[in-house]
């Protein structure tokens, strides 16, 4: 099994190689030692890819050891779990697509919390969305409830800092890797989470944020979750991207009602529209928990 663990680890790194082509590598061989003795044309034919995608996989699996790999994250104290360990977070193996592996910083043992809540929300919210997220959030983190985000800009950093205000607990997901934290503006509470809370990533470290990463990000956010609470969105916004995760994945969805002259309301008027549960008070998503 740890042999196993250590080439979803390397293959993971190889350039290119993501999460559908693992999969491939896996029903093809549960093992996973093939790919390691495939030249480039074998794998290009075997797993459908470019020769030039499979040549830049076989170059890095020949280039870089697993032992190279261990020790660097080892000497980085950066940690990592696979879909095939038994304390993978169960939440997310009930999902379509669930990571291959994860890598993290800090408290691993957060995401057994029974009751994470996703909160997200507009990067730009209006000066009514804190006073709203304190009146509502701060009593579901008094009552134990771990706050799960994307550590983006505006609500999503607001509900992070709730929760370490309250000495609550709260898990980040990042749309990159360790060694890139986005936005800049919260490298700080990146690396507070790191040691005190937690952090989670399925890029390597060296990753940096890409436009398509978020969307991938978004359905780990839901996925970790029981359910999202939408604090404010636009009709088209990364948050109404994580509500429609939320929805295939059959998570609950929460949404806070606004003005409808509010352009930073109106995605969550709409998600009421088609059957999200309006939040007046944190009663209103306790009695779901």
């Amino acid at each position: 099994m740890e042999a196993l663990r250590l080439r979803i680890f390397h293959l993971h790194h190889a350039t290119n190689v993501d999460a559908i082509l693992l999969s491939k590598m896996y029903q093809i061989d549960p093992t996973l030692k093939a790919p390691y003795f495939m030249s480039a044309s074998d794998l290009a034919q075997t797993f459908l890819i470019s020769l030039k995608r499979a040549t830049k996989i076989s170059t890095f699996l020949q280039q870089q050891s697993i032992e190279q790999l261990t020790e660097e994250y080892a000497r980085r104290e950066i940690q990592w779990i696979t879909r095939l360990d038994a304390d993978f977070p169960p939440l997310l193996q009930t999902i379509y697509d669930p990571p291959w592996i994860l890598f993290y910083c800090g408290n691993i043992h957060l995401i057994a919390n029974q009751n994470p809540l996703a909160v997200i929300g507009a990067r730009k919210p209006s000066s009514e969305a804190e006073p709203l997220m304190k009146a509502i959030i701060s009593p579901l983190i008094k009552k134990g409830l771990i706050i799960v985000s994307g550590l983006a800009e505006g609500v999503d950093g607001m509900a992070h800092k709730l929760a370490i205000h309250h000495q609550g607990d709260t898990v980040g997901i990042l749309g990159s890797g360790f060694d890139h934290i986005y936005p800049r503006s919260h490298t700080s509470l990146a690396k507070y989470m790191m040691k005190k809370q937690l952090i989670i990533s399925e890029y390597p470290p060296a990753i940096r944020p890409q436009k398509w990463h978020f969307p991938q990000r978004n359905r780990l956010i839901s996925g970790l979750s029981k359910a999202v609470l939408i604090v404010e969105a636009r009709e088209k916004s990364g948050s109404m991207n994580t509500a429609n995760f939320a929805l295939e994945q059959g998570r609950e969805v929460f949404a806070i009602p606004g003005s409808p002259l509010k352009k930073e309301a109106r995605g969550c008027l709409r998600l009421i529209q088609e059957g999200a549960k309006p939040i007046i008070t944190a009663d209103d998503i306790l009695e779901e928990y």
